[in-house]
């Protein structure tokens, strides 16, 4: 009896020397890949955070002043009921002014600058797992009647040398971005209408509006019949 008892006791001995240390590697992958998925995660949220805020800057010029501490990640730009906003009005009203009228020079160099900055910052500052590398990289395309702003961002990790043997990299990167229109309803109504005016103004100026209203009536003639 004895004997069969040292023999199992000796089983059980080869047995956790086998499986332990593959329980041990499968918690440790695990934990591991939970902990990137998890970083995963917070890089979304700063890439999708990010470019709400610049969208709203890009499509309302002077938005930032409603900040509190003058940033765009600030959670003061998201408006809360009961909240005072009064002095806060003027002074984005003084700024936006200052872009008025400006919207065909498509020139965003500095607001991507500016953006990419903040973004870096943001990547450096609120992360869970420590990266080797990050990149952040924000372009904001003019297509007249809208504006559309894309917000990319890697974040490059070092994998536990232990991983390696199972095939998994050494050196994994994380990737996401997001692109957020930028639109301002009001402002294009407004430009529209400018249009308009200025159209008919110099219509009227060359004496040709008479002319030009006939030739347009006898396209809607010739559009009712064929529709």
């Amino acid at each position: 009896m004895l004997k069969r008892w040292k023999g199992e006791k000796g089983a059980i001995l080869v047995e956790a020397s086998i499986y332990f240390p593959i329980v041990i590697f499968t918690v440790f992958s695990m934990i591991y890949f939970g902990m990137v998925k998890y970083q995963e995660s917070i890089l979304t949220f700063q890439v999708e955070k990010l470019a709400v805020m610049g969208g709203r800057e890009v499509a309302y010029p002077g938005y930032e002043v409603f900040t509190s501490d003058g940033s765009l990640e600030s959670s003061a730009t998201d408006f809360k009921s009961g909240s005072d906003f009064s002095s806060g009005i003027e002074a984005y009203y003084e700024k936006h002014s200052e872009h008025l009228y400006r919207e065909w020079k498509f020139q965003y160099e500095e607001k991507e600058s500016s953006l990419t900055d903040t973004l870096s910052q943001m990547l450096s500052q609120r992360s869970f797992l420590t990266g080797v590398t990050s990149e952040a990289k924000v372009k904001i395309e003019n297509i007249v009647i809208a504006r559309k702003i894309t917000v990319e961002a890697t974040y490059g990790l070092r994998s536990p040398k232990f991983l390696n043997y199972v095939g998994v990299p050494l050196d994994l990167t994380l990737k996401t971005y997001v692109t957020q229109s930028a639109s301002n309803p009001t402002e294009l109504v407004r430009n529209i209408d400018l249009a308009s005016d200025l159209i008919d103004f110099l219509l009227e100026r060359f004496g040709v509006k008479d002319r030009v209203d006939s030739f347009l009536k006898k396209v809607e003639d010739i559009k009712d019949k064929i529709l």
